[in-house]
Protein backbone atom coordinates (compact mmCIF):
# COMPACT_ATOMS: atom_id res chain seq x y z
CA UNK A 1 0.00 0.00 0.00
CA UNK A 2 1.19 3.51 -0.83
CA UNK A 3 0.50 6.24 1.74
CA UNK A 4 0.16 9.82 0.48
CA UNK A 5 -0.10 12.96 2.62
CA UNK A 6 -1.53 15.94 0.71
CA UNK A 7 -2.39 19.50 1.75
CA UNK A 8 -5.77 19.04 0.04
CA UNK A 9 -7.77 16.32 -1.67
CA UNK A 10 -10.70 16.43 -4.06
CA UNK A 11 -13.84 18.14 -2.82
CA UNK A 12 -16.03 15.67 -4.71
CA UNK A 13 -15.81 12.56 -6.87
CA UNK A 14 -17.43 14.43 -9.79
CA UNK A 15 -14.68 15.68 -12.15
CA UNK A 16 -16.86 18.60 -13.25
CA UNK A 17 -17.11 19.91 -9.69
CA UNK A 18 -14.83 22.71 -8.56
CA UNK A 19 -11.52 21.66 -6.96
CA UNK A 20 -11.89 18.04 -7.99
CA UNK A 21 -10.44 17.05 -11.38
CA UNK A 22 -6.83 18.05 -10.69
CA UNK A 23 -6.78 16.00 -7.47
CA UNK A 24 -8.34 12.96 -9.11
CA UNK A 25 -5.73 13.15 -11.81
CA UNK A 26 -2.90 13.71 -9.31
CA UNK A 27 -3.72 10.54 -7.40
CA UNK A 28 -3.96 8.20 -10.38
CA UNK A 29 -7.72 8.19 -10.96
CA UNK A 30 -8.34 10.46 -13.95
CA UNK A 31 -6.95 10.72 -17.47
CA UNK A 32 -7.54 13.06 -20.42
CA UNK A 33 -7.33 12.61 -24.16
CA UNK A 34 -3.87 14.18 -24.10
CA UNK A 35 -1.24 14.78 -21.43
CA UNK A 36 1.76 17.03 -20.90
CA UNK A 37 5.14 15.40 -20.38
CA UNK A 38 7.70 16.53 -17.78
CA UNK A 39 9.49 18.28 -20.67
CA UNK A 40 6.39 20.33 -21.50
CA UNK A 41 5.39 18.42 -24.67
CA UNK A 42 1.84 17.32 -25.37
CA UNK A 43 1.32 13.63 -26.22
CA UNK A 44 -1.69 11.26 -26.50
CA UNK A 45 -3.15 9.64 -23.37
CA UNK A 46 -6.65 8.21 -23.90
CA UNK A 47 -6.35 9.32 -27.50
CA UNK A 48 -4.31 7.19 -29.85
CA UNK A 49 -3.75 10.18 -32.10
CA UNK A 50 -5.02 13.72 -32.73
CA UNK A 51 -4.64 15.21 -36.19
CA UNK A 52 -5.85 18.44 -37.85
CA UNK A 53 -7.81 17.96 -41.06
CA UNK A 54 -8.27 21.71 -41.62
CA UNK A 55 -7.46 24.86 -39.62
CA UNK A 56 -10.78 24.47 -37.77
CA UNK A 57 -11.25 20.68 -37.68
CA UNK A 58 -9.49 17.89 -35.84
CA UNK A 59 -9.88 14.13 -35.74
CA UNK A 60 -9.22 12.28 -32.49
CA UNK A 61 -8.78 8.51 -32.69
CA UNK A 62 -9.34 6.79 -29.34
CA UNK A 63 -7.50 3.85 -27.83
CA UNK A 64 -9.78 0.92 -28.62
CA UNK A 65 -8.75 -0.95 -25.48
CA UNK A 66 -9.60 1.83 -23.03
CA UNK A 67 -12.42 1.16 -20.57
CA UNK A 68 -13.98 2.88 -17.61
CA UNK A 69 -13.62 1.22 -14.20
CA UNK A 70 -17.12 -0.21 -14.65
CA UNK A 71 -15.90 -2.08 -17.73
CA UNK A 72 -17.89 0.11 -20.11
CA UNK A 73 -16.03 1.08 -23.28
CA UNK A 74 -14.50 4.51 -23.68
CA UNK A 75 -16.02 5.17 -27.09
CA UNK A 76 -16.58 8.42 -28.95
CA UNK A 77 -20.10 8.89 -27.56
CA UNK A 78 -18.79 8.68 -23.99
CA UNK A 79 -15.96 11.12 -24.74
CA UNK A 80 -18.32 13.65 -26.32
CA UNK A 81 -20.74 13.36 -23.37
CA UNK A 82 -17.91 13.89 -20.88
CA UNK A 83 -16.49 16.97 -22.63
CA UNK A 84 -19.91 18.55 -23.14
CA UNK A 85 -20.97 18.02 -19.53
CA UNK A 86 -17.73 19.49 -18.19
CA UNK A 87 -18.01 22.47 -20.51
CA UNK A 88 -21.59 23.01 -19.35
CA UNK A 89 -20.90 22.76 -15.61
CA UNK A 90 -17.32 23.97 -15.07
CA UNK A 91 -15.96 27.43 -15.88
CA UNK A 92 -12.39 26.19 -16.38
CA UNK A 93 -13.55 23.52 -18.81
CA UNK A 94 -15.59 26.14 -20.66
CA UNK A 95 -12.49 28.33 -20.90
CA UNK A 96 -10.61 25.49 -22.61
CA UNK A 97 -13.47 24.38 -24.87
CA UNK A 98 -15.59 27.52 -25.28
CA UNK A 99 -15.52 27.56 -29.09
CA UNK A 100 -15.13 23.81 -29.60
CA UNK A 101 -17.85 21.43 -30.78
CA UNK A 102 -17.29 17.70 -30.24
CA UNK A 103 -19.16 15.18 -32.39
CA UNK A 104 -19.19 11.41 -32.86
CA UNK A 105 -17.47 10.55 -36.16
CA UNK A 106 -17.22 6.80 -35.62
CA UNK A 107 -17.19 4.32 -32.76
CA UNK A 108 -13.66 5.32 -31.79
CA UNK A 109 -13.35 8.63 -33.62
CA UNK A 110 -14.29 12.12 -32.43
CA UNK A 111 -14.54 15.16 -34.71
CA UNK A 112 -13.68 18.50 -33.09
CA UNK A 113 -14.74 21.70 -34.84
CA UNK A 114 -13.68 25.18 -33.74
CA UNK A 115 -15.17 28.54 -34.68
CA UNK A 116 -11.69 29.83 -35.53
CA UNK A 117 -8.28 28.16 -35.94
CA UNK A 118 -7.03 26.73 -32.63
CA UNK A 119 -3.62 25.14 -33.26
CA UNK A 120 -3.14 24.69 -29.50
CA UNK A 121 -6.26 22.55 -29.09
CA UNK A 122 -4.24 19.43 -28.14
CA UNK A 123 -2.92 21.35 -25.14
CA UNK A 124 -6.45 22.35 -24.13
CA UNK A 125 -7.39 18.66 -24.18
CA UNK A 126 -4.48 17.93 -21.83
CA UNK A 127 -5.88 20.31 -19.21
CA UNK A 128 -6.98 18.56 -16.04
CA UNK A 129 -10.49 19.95 -16.35
CA UNK A 130 -10.99 18.02 -19.59
CA UNK A 131 -10.42 14.58 -18.07
CA UNK A 132 -12.73 11.90 -19.45
CA UNK A 133 -15.34 10.20 -17.27
CA UNK A 134 -18.59 8.25 -17.65
CA UNK A 135 -21.07 11.13 -17.68
CA UNK A 136 -24.05 8.77 -17.73
CA UNK A 137 -23.41 7.98 -14.04
CA UNK A 138 -23.74 11.64 -12.98
CA UNK A 139 -26.47 14.28 -12.92
CA UNK A 140 -26.57 16.12 -16.27
CA UNK A 141 -27.14 19.64 -14.95
CA UNK A 142 -25.46 19.77 -11.52
CA UNK A 143 -21.93 18.92 -10.44
CA UNK A 144 -21.01 17.35 -7.11
CA UNK A 145 -21.45 14.22 -5.04
CA UNK A 146 -19.24 12.09 -2.80
CA UNK A 147 -20.44 8.55 -3.51
CA UNK A 148 -17.57 6.57 -5.11
CA UNK A 149 -20.13 4.35 -6.86
CA UNK A 150 -20.96 7.30 -9.12
CA UNK A 151 -17.32 7.88 -10.04
CA UNK A 152 -16.41 6.01 -13.24
CA UNK A 153 -13.06 7.08 -14.67
CA UNK A 154 -10.23 5.47 -16.63
CA UNK A 155 -7.07 5.83 -14.52
CA UNK A 156 -4.96 2.98 -13.14
CA UNK A 157 -6.56 3.41 -9.70
CA UNK A 158 -10.28 3.58 -8.92
CA UNK A 159 -11.77 5.42 -5.97
CA UNK A 160 -13.20 2.93 -3.47
CA UNK A 161 -13.68 5.15 -0.41
CA UNK A 162 -14.01 8.92 -0.12
CA UNK A 163 -14.44 11.41 2.71
CA UNK A 164 -14.48 15.08 1.79
CA UNK A 165 -11.46 17.02 3.10
CA UNK A 166 -10.30 13.95 5.03
CA UNK A 167 -9.22 10.92 3.01
CA UNK A 168 -9.52 8.96 -0.19
CA UNK A 169 -8.76 5.30 -0.87
CA UNK A 170 -7.93 4.01 -4.34
CA UNK A 171 -7.51 0.44 -5.55
CA UNK A 172 -5.91 -0.99 -8.67
CA UNK A 173 -8.26 -0.99 -11.67
CA UNK A 174 -8.47 -4.31 -13.48
CA UNK A 175 -9.75 -2.55 -16.61
CA UNK A 176 -6.89 -0.05 -17.03
CA UNK A 177 -5.74 0.10 -20.65
CA UNK A 178 -2.09 0.51 -19.57
CA UNK A 179 -1.83 -2.96 -18.03
CA UNK A 180 -1.62 -4.10 -14.42
CA UNK A 181 -1.01 -1.17 -12.03
CA UNK A 182 2.07 -1.56 -9.85
CA UNK A 183 0.22 -0.79 -6.61
CA UNK A 184 -2.72 -2.64 -5.08
CA UNK A 185 -3.94 0.21 -2.91
CA UNK A 186 -3.34 3.92 -2.29
CA UNK A 187 -4.38 5.79 0.84
CA UNK A 188 -4.50 9.57 0.49
CA UNK A 189 -4.85 11.63 3.66
CA UNK A 190 -5.48 15.36 3.79
CA UNK A 191 -3.00 17.03 6.14
CA UNK A 192 -3.34 20.79 5.96
CA UNK A 193 -0.64 21.60 8.53
CA UNK A 194 2.70 22.09 6.77
CA UNK A 195 4.81 20.95 9.70
CA UNK A 196 2.70 17.85 10.26
CA UNK A 197 3.19 16.82 6.64
CA UNK A 198 6.95 17.32 6.93
CA UNK A 199 7.02 15.17 10.05
CA UNK A 200 5.14 12.38 8.31
CA UNK A 201 7.84 12.37 5.64
CA UNK A 202 10.72 12.45 8.11
CA UNK A 203 9.22 9.66 10.21
CA UNK A 204 8.51 7.46 7.20
CA UNK A 205 4.78 7.33 8.01
CA UNK A 206 3.91 8.56 4.51
CA UNK A 207 5.51 7.33 1.30
CA UNK A 208 4.79 10.49 -0.69
CA UNK A 209 4.24 13.91 0.88
CA UNK A 210 3.07 16.79 -1.30
CA UNK A 211 4.07 20.43 -0.83
CA UNK A 212 6.77 20.05 1.77
CA UNK A 213 7.45 23.43 3.43
CA UNK A 214 10.70 24.90 2.14
CA UNK A 215 12.01 25.54 5.65
CA UNK A 216 12.15 21.77 6.24
CA UNK A 217 14.03 21.10 3.00
CA UNK A 218 17.45 20.74 4.64
CA UNK A 219 16.17 18.09 7.06
CA UNK A 220 14.67 16.09 4.22
CA UNK A 221 17.82 16.40 2.15
CA UNK A 222 19.67 14.76 5.03
CA UNK A 223 16.96 12.18 5.76
CA UNK A 224 17.65 8.45 5.54
CA UNK A 225 13.99 7.55 5.01
CA UNK A 226 12.95 9.93 2.23
CA UNK A 227 14.36 12.03 -0.57
CA UNK A 228 13.32 15.50 -1.56
CA UNK A 229 12.21 15.80 -5.18
CA UNK A 230 11.79 19.32 -6.48
CA UNK A 231 11.41 20.89 -9.89
CA UNK A 232 10.67 24.30 -11.32
CA UNK A 233 6.89 24.51 -11.28
CA UNK A 234 5.18 25.67 -14.45
CA UNK A 235 3.57 28.62 -12.77
CA UNK A 236 4.64 32.12 -11.87
CA UNK A 237 4.17 33.59 -8.41
CA UNK A 238 3.49 37.29 -8.95
CA UNK A 239 2.28 40.33 -7.03
CA UNK A 240 -0.89 41.51 -8.78
CA UNK A 241 -1.46 45.26 -8.55
CA UNK A 242 -4.59 47.40 -8.39
CA UNK A 243 -4.13 50.74 -10.22
CA UNK A 244 -7.66 51.72 -9.18
CA UNK A 245 -6.92 51.42 -5.46
CA UNK A 246 -8.09 54.42 -3.46
CA UNK A 247 -5.81 53.43 -0.57
CA UNK A 248 -2.71 53.30 -2.79
CA UNK A 249 -3.40 55.72 -5.68
CA UNK A 250 0.30 55.70 -6.57
CA UNK A 251 -0.28 52.36 -8.34
CA UNK A 252 -2.19 54.19 -11.09
CA UNK A 253 1.21 55.48 -12.28
CA UNK A 254 2.97 52.87 -14.43
CA UNK A 255 6.33 54.28 -13.28
CA UNK A 256 5.55 53.26 -9.72
CA UNK A 257 4.54 49.77 -10.85
CA UNK A 258 7.76 49.49 -12.86
CA UNK A 259 9.78 50.68 -9.86
CA UNK A 260 8.35 47.86 -7.75
CA UNK A 261 9.39 45.41 -10.45
CA UNK A 262 12.97 46.67 -10.67
CA UNK A 263 13.21 46.98 -6.89
CA UNK A 264 12.57 43.28 -6.25
CA UNK A 265 15.71 41.18 -5.76
CA UNK A 266 14.53 37.81 -7.08
CA UNK A 267 17.71 35.95 -6.22
CA UNK A 268 17.37 37.03 -2.59
CA UNK A 269 13.65 36.20 -2.66
CA UNK A 270 14.33 32.65 -3.81
CA UNK A 271 17.11 32.22 -1.26
CA UNK A 272 15.31 33.64 1.78
CA UNK A 273 11.65 32.87 1.03
CA UNK A 274 11.96 29.43 -0.57
CA UNK A 275 15.32 28.14 0.70
CA UNK A 276 16.53 28.05 -2.89
CA UNK A 277 13.79 25.66 -4.06
CA UNK A 278 12.17 28.08 -6.54
CA UNK A 279 13.50 29.72 -9.69
CA UNK A 280 13.49 33.50 -10.31
CA UNK A 281 11.08 34.63 -13.04
CA UNK A 282 11.70 37.92 -14.82
CA UNK A 283 8.43 37.76 -16.77
CA UNK A 284 5.15 35.88 -16.50
CA UNK A 285 5.99 33.40 -19.26
CA UNK A 286 9.45 32.59 -17.90
CA UNK A 287 8.21 29.58 -15.91
CA UNK A 288 7.05 27.80 -19.09
CA UNK A 289 9.82 25.37 -20.17
CA UNK A 290 8.72 25.68 -23.80
CA UNK A 291 9.72 29.38 -23.83
CA UNK A 292 13.33 29.50 -22.61
CA UNK A 293 13.83 32.97 -24.13
CA UNK A 294 11.15 34.45 -21.87
CA UNK A 295 13.59 34.70 -18.96
CA UNK A 296 15.69 37.20 -20.95
CA UNK A 297 12.76 39.64 -20.99
CA UNK A 298 11.55 41.82 -18.17
CA UNK A 299 12.97 42.33 -14.70
CA UNK A 300 16.08 40.29 -15.33
CA UNK A 301 18.05 41.68 -12.38
CA UNK A 302 17.70 43.95 -9.38
CA UNK A 303 18.15 47.59 -10.43
CA UNK A 304 17.67 49.75 -7.36
CA UNK A 305 18.99 52.88 -9.10
CA UNK A 306 16.44 52.54 -11.90
CA UNK A 307 13.67 51.90 -9.39
CA UNK A 308 14.64 55.00 -7.40
CA UNK A 309 14.77 57.15 -10.55
CA UNK A 310 11.32 55.97 -11.63
CA UNK A 311 9.91 56.92 -8.24
CA UNK A 312 11.64 60.30 -8.42
CA UNK A 313 10.20 60.88 -11.91
CA UNK A 314 6.73 60.02 -10.58
CA UNK A 315 7.10 62.70 -7.92
CA UNK A 316 7.73 60.43 -4.94
CA UNK A 317 10.64 62.15 -3.24
CA UNK A 318 12.80 60.45 -0.61
CA UNK A 319 12.48 62.32 2.71
CA UNK A 320 14.17 60.84 5.79
CA UNK A 321 14.09 57.38 4.20
CA UNK A 322 10.40 57.58 3.19
CA UNK A 323 8.89 58.27 -0.21
CA UNK A 324 6.61 61.31 0.05
CA UNK A 325 4.34 63.19 -2.34
CA UNK A 326 2.03 66.09 -1.47
CA UNK A 327 2.74 65.41 2.20
CA UNK A 328 1.61 61.77 2.07
CA UNK A 329 3.82 58.64 2.30
CA UNK A 330 3.88 55.90 -0.33
CA UNK A 331 2.15 52.96 1.37
CA UNK A 332 1.04 49.62 0.05
CA UNK A 333 -1.10 46.80 1.47
CA UNK A 334 0.13 43.40 0.33
CA UNK A 335 -2.06 40.31 0.76
CA UNK A 336 -0.30 36.94 0.67
CA UNK A 337 -1.47 33.35 0.90
CA UNK A 338 0.11 30.23 2.38
CA UNK A 339 3.81 29.76 1.71
CA UNK A 340 3.87 33.11 -0.08
CA UNK A 341 3.84 34.80 3.33
CA UNK A 342 7.64 34.48 3.35
CA UNK A 343 7.80 36.08 -0.09
CA UNK A 344 5.72 38.98 1.20
CA UNK A 345 8.00 39.49 4.18
CA UNK A 346 11.12 39.63 2.01
CA UNK A 347 9.42 42.06 -0.39
CA UNK A 348 8.44 44.22 2.56
CA UNK A 349 12.14 44.59 3.38
CA UNK A 350 13.26 45.07 -0.23
CA UNK A 351 10.68 47.70 -1.10
CA UNK A 352 11.28 49.31 2.28
CA UNK A 353 14.83 50.06 1.09
CA UNK A 354 13.24 52.18 -1.64
CA UNK A 355 11.31 54.12 0.99
CA UNK A 356 7.98 52.35 0.46
CA UNK A 357 5.91 51.35 3.50
CA UNK A 358 4.56 47.85 2.81
CA UNK A 359 2.01 46.28 5.14
CA UNK A 360 1.85 42.49 4.71
CA UNK A 361 -1.13 40.37 5.73
CA UNK A 362 -1.19 36.60 5.13
CA UNK A 363 -4.78 35.42 4.66
CA UNK A 364 -6.83 32.58 3.18
CA UNK A 365 -7.07 32.56 -0.62
CA UNK A 366 -10.84 33.10 -0.45
CA UNK A 367 -10.26 36.42 1.33
CA UNK A 368 -7.93 37.54 -1.45
CA UNK A 369 -10.58 36.61 -4.00
CA UNK A 370 -13.19 38.58 -2.05
CA UNK A 371 -10.95 41.63 -1.69
CA UNK A 372 -10.26 41.67 -5.43
CA UNK A 373 -13.96 41.29 -6.22
CA UNK A 374 -14.80 44.17 -3.86
CA UNK A 375 -12.01 46.39 -5.19
CA UNK A 376 -10.63 46.87 -1.68
CA UNK A 377 -7.03 45.84 -2.30
CA UNK A 378 -3.67 47.23 -3.36
CA UNK A 379 -1.54 44.18 -4.10
CA UNK A 380 -1.86 40.41 -3.72
CA UNK A 381 0.25 37.36 -4.46
CA UNK A 382 -1.15 34.67 -6.75
CA UNK A 383 0.32 31.89 -8.88
CA UNK A 384 -1.14 30.90 -12.24
CA UNK A 385 -0.17 27.94 -14.42
CA UNK A 386 1.79 28.81 -17.57
CA UNK A 387 1.95 25.37 -19.26
CA UNK A 388 -0.95 24.22 -21.39
CA UNK A 389 -2.77 26.13 -24.11
CA UNK A 390 -0.40 29.06 -23.65
CA UNK A 391 -2.44 31.53 -25.71
CA UNK A 392 -5.51 30.79 -23.58
CA UNK A 393 -3.55 31.01 -20.33
CA UNK A 394 -1.83 34.30 -21.15
CA UNK A 395 -5.12 35.76 -22.43
CA UNK A 396 -6.52 34.98 -18.98
CA UNK A 397 -3.81 37.25 -17.58
CA UNK A 398 -4.03 40.26 -19.87
CA UNK A 399 -7.13 40.15 -22.11
CA UNK A 400 -9.62 42.83 -20.95
CA UNK A 401 -11.96 40.12 -19.66
CA UNK A 402 -9.21 37.79 -18.43
CA UNK A 403 -9.81 36.18 -15.04
CA UNK A 404 -6.28 37.12 -13.96
CA UNK A 405 -6.40 40.66 -15.31
CA UNK A 406 -7.57 42.00 -11.97
CA UNK A 407 -6.57 45.55 -12.91
CA UNK A 408 -8.70 45.35 -16.09
CA UNK A 409 -5.88 47.03 -18.00
CA UNK A 410 -6.53 47.55 -21.71
CA UNK A 411 -3.24 47.58 -23.61
CA UNK A 412 -3.27 48.89 -27.20
CA UNK A 413 -2.44 46.18 -29.72
CA UNK A 414 -2.84 43.31 -27.24
CA UNK A 415 -6.04 41.97 -28.83
CA UNK A 416 -4.44 41.46 -32.25
CA UNK A 417 -1.40 39.78 -30.71
CA UNK A 418 -3.60 37.44 -28.68
CA UNK A 419 -5.55 36.53 -31.82
CA UNK A 420 -2.32 35.73 -33.66
CA UNK A 421 -1.04 33.72 -30.71
CA UNK A 422 -4.25 31.67 -30.65
CA UNK A 423 -4.97 31.18 -34.35
CA UNK A 424 -1.83 31.47 -36.51
CA UNK A 425 -1.04 28.21 -38.26
CA UNK A 426 2.68 28.97 -38.21
CA UNK A 427 4.19 27.99 -34.84
CA UNK A 428 6.90 30.66 -35.11
CA UNK A 429 4.29 33.39 -35.58
CA UNK A 430 2.38 32.14 -32.54
CA UNK A 431 5.51 32.06 -30.42
CA UNK A 432 6.61 35.53 -31.54
CA UNK A 433 3.17 36.95 -30.70
CA UNK A 434 3.21 35.31 -27.26
CA UNK A 435 6.64 36.75 -26.49
CA UNK A 436 5.42 40.22 -27.57
CA UNK A 437 2.41 39.90 -25.27
CA UNK A 438 4.75 38.81 -22.49
CA UNK A 439 6.90 41.92 -23.03
CA UNK A 440 3.89 44.24 -23.05
CA UNK A 441 2.86 42.76 -19.70
CA UNK A 442 6.30 43.64 -18.35
CA UNK A 443 5.99 47.22 -19.62
CA UNK A 444 2.50 47.82 -18.21
CA UNK A 445 3.03 45.75 -15.04
CA UNK A 446 -0.44 44.45 -14.19
CA UNK A 447 1.56 42.08 -11.96
CA UNK A 448 5.17 41.75 -10.85
CA UNK A 449 6.60 38.29 -11.70
CA UNK A 450 8.83 36.96 -8.93
CA UNK A 451 9.57 33.24 -8.91
CA UNK A 452 8.12 29.82 -9.60
CA UNK A 453 5.93 28.28 -6.95
CA UNK A 454 7.82 25.77 -4.86
CA UNK A 455 7.04 22.18 -5.82
CA UNK A 456 8.83 20.05 -3.25
CA UNK A 457 7.71 16.47 -2.78
CA UNK A 458 9.10 14.06 -0.19
CA UNK A 459 9.36 10.57 -1.64
CA UNK A 460 10.17 7.50 0.44
CA UNK A 461 13.28 5.53 -0.46
CA UNK A 462 11.04 2.53 -1.18
CA UNK A 463 9.06 4.37 -3.88
CA UNK A 464 9.99 3.58 -7.48
CA UNK A 465 9.06 5.17 -10.79
CA UNK A 466 8.34 8.64 -9.39
CA UNK A 467 9.00 11.52 -11.81
CA UNK A 468 9.23 15.22 -11.00
CA UNK A 469 6.81 17.20 -13.17
CA UNK A 470 6.29 20.96 -13.64
CA UNK A 471 2.58 20.24 -13.08
CA UNK A 472 3.24 18.04 -10.03
CA UNK A 473 -0.03 19.06 -8.37
CA UNK A 474 -1.88 17.11 -11.08
CA UNK A 475 0.81 14.62 -12.13
CA UNK A 476 1.77 12.88 -8.89
CA UNK A 477 0.78 9.19 -9.11
CA UNK A 478 1.09 7.52 -12.50
CA UNK A 479 0.94 3.90 -13.57
CA UNK A 480 4.74 3.79 -13.30
CA UNK A 481 4.86 4.50 -9.55
CA UNK A 482 5.42 1.47 -7.32
CA UNK A 483 6.97 0.31 -4.04
CA UNK A 484 10.06 -1.85 -3.82
CA UNK A 485 10.27 -4.81 -1.43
Amino acid sequence: MLHVAAPAIAKSIDPAAELTASYLRAHGAAEALMRITPEGRVVPELAESMQPISPTEWTVKLREGAKFWSGETVDSAAVVASLERSKRLNALALGQLKDVTAEVAGTYEVRLTTTSPQPELPLALAHYQTVIYNASRLAPDTAGGTDPALCDLTGPYRVSEFSTERSMTLEASESWWGGVPKLERIEVQQVTDNQARAQLALSGQADIVQDVPSERARELQQSETARLVSTSAANTVAVYLNPASTAAPALADVRVRQALGWGADREELVDLATNGLATPTSSWLASNPAYPDADTTGFTALDSDKAAQLLDDAGWVLVDGKRMKDGAPLTLRLLTFGAEAATGEVLQSQWGRLGIDVQVNNVESTLITQAIANGDWDAATQAWTTVGSTSTLIAGQIAPDGAGNHAKLVIPGIADLLTTAATAQDATLRQTALLEVNELMVNEVPAIPLHTRVVATAVGDNVTGFTAHPLQYEQLITGAVGISD
